[in-house]
């Protein structure tokens, strides 16, 4: 079993596995209407996430980092052969947010291990919050998480 992590505005913590900004906002491997949840290899990629997406001034906000444990056994390495041409585009490529919204429509799988696009030698891993076995994950308790103010 393995941990994932997940960095997340201290206001939403308490929901960090509902997929619902996903669901709103759509991400790199779901399309916008399909609540999804992405957990990053270590809290470094996770981290890194955040630089890429949010705004500078927002790293001075309260931040939780919150630790997942997903038995590998409910985990689906997907090799990067496999994925859709286009799959690391800025932003986000329709033909990967059509990859993973295919895989979370099927609802087989709880979640879908894939290359990161920041690091593509690190993993990032798609969640599906609406499989059966996700609402026996037990995430860790949030801890606080500090950006460091050089970044």
């Amino acid at each position: 079993m393995a941990l994932w992590y997940r960095i997340v505005q201290e206001r939403w913590a308490a929901a960090a596995l509902d997929g619902e900004g996903a669901r709103l906002h759509g991400g790199r491997w779901n399309p916008p209407g399909m609540p999804a949840v992405y957990l990053a290899q270590s809290r470094a990629l996770a981290a890194l996430e955040i630089l890429v997406h949010a705004p500078r001034e927002a790293l001075r906000m309260e931040w939780r980092v919150i630790a997942v444990e997903v038995p590998d056994s409910m985990i689906q390495p997907v090799a990067v052969k496999r994925l859709p041409a286009g799959w690391q585009e800025q932003p986000s490529s329709p033909a990967a947010r059509r990859f993973g919204g295919a895989w979370l429509a099927t609802g087989d799988g709880l979640a879908m291990e894939l290359p990161s696009v920041i690091v593509p030698q690190e993993r990032a891993l798609l969640l599906n919050p609406r499989h059966s076995a996700a609402a026996r994950l037990k995430p860790a308790k949030a801890e606080r998480f500090v950006f460091d103010p050089r970044l």
